[in-house]
């Protein structure tokens, strides 16, 4: 396996998350002095630090190669906040902050592999200056490093014993930095704070289809975002329950505005967990699709390489809601009654290849969708061609397509107008939403033989 700086900084992350209890039974060492040195490193010159360097001055009692990861943290949440685990994502939290250990808050993280002679040395370790502005937090900041020797041991879950694997932890306090002395990141759009929720009836049946959270943000760079979310019951100290997931792609123009998701109410209903529930937003701009989403990426509709920025993350609790208050079965998507139709002569020889009938649809929570239709005499008997399909539809009014084949229509011998059945069902076995449609006056030798396929013996 190819392990990739993204991958290996999650696993690091998680080490240090999970305080290095995992590793099994190692030789621990503790530098005896933690003796070290820091400073700020401004490498574009525009009088802001891109870097906080860390040096550390330890002894190793072996000559090899060294995998040093590290943590910054600090002694308190800046003004934005903490979602309740580390990583350099900025993060808002609506409500009381919660730190991994007692006053520590983690900003970001290091990961370096050196080769080192036995003996003392100097381990340098570089804070990105971004990461911290991203956290809020002022230091003097709090670093825990960790330094194995010969191999990745918080990339295996098993322990890694060989009689005695070096391993060395140094512990240090940084000078007093303000975050006002690093070089801001560049942040498209970020939360500002507030946010509300309310339950959603569309049918007016008097259970709610959605739960509805609208969050503010302030927008740098316009252009398409994707945002997705999930709710959950529990805390760190307590069994955590999924409870619902949303997803959606959206523009947004440059301005203070607010983004919406909504939550399905037969996913409530079905975890039968009575809020207020945790809830977590995410942010992306430029993304075909959210990579959390699990949404299809299809090539025909990548858009060109662009930089890449952080996620925004909102965390908070919605207001109490009773689960059994929200409907088993929601209705994700609904026709608005209009329709077009086209016939294409893709091999231009006069011959219609099939009959296309767009139907405008009204997404509520974006999903996966199967399509199918049946077209048939107008009286609705017999059945004449079938047209199936399957499509990522996201939230919003937009158009979806059903093919009917030409020679399927011509072989039925029927003309025209002809009775559309067209069924949207969602890939979660939902409600299917059906409507039929009349076609406009066709004859059946308008439309492609198509090839002939010879009589079996």
């Amino acid at each position: 396996m190819i392990w990739t700086t993204r991958t290996i900084g999650l696993l690091v992350t998680m080490a240090l998350v999970a305080g290095g209890t995992a590793w099994g039974v190692h030789a621990a060492l503790t530098s005896t002095v933690d003796a070290g040195s820091d400073y700020g490193l401004d490498t574009n010159g525009n009088g802001a630090f891109d870097w906080l360097v860390v040096e550390a001055q330890v002894s190793l009692p072996q000559a090899g190669t060294w995998d040093v990861s590290a943590e910054l943290a600090g002694s308190g949440p800046g003004p934005t906040g903490s979602c309740g685990y580390g990583g350099p994502s900025p993060m808002v939290l609506v409500g009381a902050p919660v730190t991994l250990g007692p006053t520590r808050y983690p900003i970001a993280y290091a990961y370096e592999r050196y080769f080192f002679p036995v003996g003392a040395q100097t381990v340098r370790m570089a804070f990105v200056g971004t990461d911290i502005v991203r956290s809020g937090i002022d230091g003097p900041y709090h670093v825990h490093a960790r330094l194995s020797l010969d191999g990745f041991p918080y990339m295996s879950m098993r322990p890694i014993y060989d009689g005695g694997t070096p391993i060395v932890y140094w512990n240090y306090t940084t000078k007093a930095y303000s975050v006002s002395q690093f070089d801001p990141p560049v942040r498209p759009a970020y939360f500002t704070g507030g946010s509300s929720d309310s339950a959603v009836d569309l049918n007016a049946n008097g259970l709610a289809d959605f739960l509805e959270i609208r969050a503010d943000v302030h927008v740098n760079l316009a252009g398409r975002y994707n945002l997705n979310g999930y709710l959950s019951s529990g805390d760190r100290t307590d069994a955590v329950r999924f409870i619902a997931s949303s997803y959606r792609t959206l523009n947004l123009t440059a301005a203070d505005t607010s983004v919406v998701l909504r939550f399905r109410g037969d996913q409530i209903h079905q975890a039968a967990v009575d809020g207020p529930w945790n809830f977590t937003l995410t942010l992306w701009y430029g993304f075909p699709y959210a990579i959390a989403s699990g949404a299809p990426s299809p090539i025909a509709r990548m858009e060109p390489p662009q930089r890449i920025y952080y996620p925004e993350t909102l965390c908070g609790k919605t207001s109490a809601h009773r689960a059994a208050d929200f409907d088993a079965t929601v209705d994700l998507v609904r026709y608005t009654g209009m329709f077009q139709e086209r016939t294409p002569d893709w091999n231009g020889d006069g011959l219609y290849d099939s009959l296309v009938i767009r139907a405008e649809v009204d997404v509520i929570v974006a999903a996966s969708f199967d399509l199918s239709g049946i077209l048939a005499a107008a009286s609705g008997s017999p059945a004449i061609a079938k047209a199936f399909g399957q499509v990522w539809l996201s939230e919003g009014v937009q158009w979806v397509e059903f093919t009917f084949p030409g020679p399927q229509i011509r072989a039925g011998g029927i003309d025209g107008p002809y009775k559309a059945t067209l069924s949207i069902t969602p890939a979660v076995g939902r409600i299917d939403p059906t409507t039929t449609y009349l076609t406009k006056a066709y004859r059946a030798t308008e439309f492609d033989v198509g090839k002939t396929v010879p009589a079996q013996p």
